[in-house]
């Protein structure tokens, strides 16, 4: 089977055993996505701000207002949005310099139009 992406997190859906008879309706990675959808889409504003600093990078915190960039809940909302356009192929995650898996990438990390370095 084929593995998945989260609708809510954009993380790697992996396939299990247990879902084999509705593998076709699996949406969502855990409970928690499931409740709590991705109320707050960023996809435009970092898109937006991408295209105007291009070549260069942006920090997801920069799409937030000041009070909210310390929200680490809001930052979980705009890493959720890069990863759904990661997936749709039209951004890359950085670390150092180097493209990470959206589903896999644990610290500081920026955002850059694909193709762009």
């Amino acid at each position: 089977m084929e593995n998945k992406i989260c609708s809510s997190c954009g993380r790697t859906i992996e396939y299990r055993k247990k879902w084999a008879r509705n593998w076709d309706d699996i949406k969502y990675c855990s409970d928690e996505c499931r409740k709590n959808k991705n109320r707050f889409d960023y996809s435009e504003l970092i898109l937006r701000l991408l295209e105007k600093r291009q070549p260069a990078t942006i920090c997801p915190s920069e799409v937030l207002e000041n009070e909210q960039k310390k929200d680490s809940v809001m930052m979980e909302h705009v890493r959720r949005s890069a990863r759904q356009l990661v997936h749709s192929g039209l951004i890359e995650i950085t670390q150092g310099g180097k493209v990470v898996d959206p589903s896999d990438f644990k610290g500081p990390i920026r955002l850059r139009l694909k193709g762009k370095k």
